[in-house]
């Protein structure tokens, strides 16, 4: 990876890293626990584990898609 793609995904994620600390203290979080939340699920997000969490149950919704 380039140190100018590097850069680039530094900055997207701490953009929204940013917006969503912001979003969780305009709902009356502390900065302190927005801030732990938003890394934590940012993190679980992009670990190599969450592809089975995120893609788990996707014939469930296309029986959804079937129902309607």
């Amino acid at each position: 990876m380039s140190t100018a793609t590097a850069t680039v995904m530094d900055t997207a994620l701490l953009d929204e890293v940013v917006h969503w600390v912001k979003t969780l203290t305009a709902a009356g979080v502390s900065p302190d626990a927005a801030a732990k939340v938003t890394t934590k699920i940012l993190l679980a997000a992009n670990s190599e584990e969450s592809d089975d969490f995120w893609c788990e149950g996707d014939e469930d919704l296309d029986d959804m898609d079937d129902e309607e």
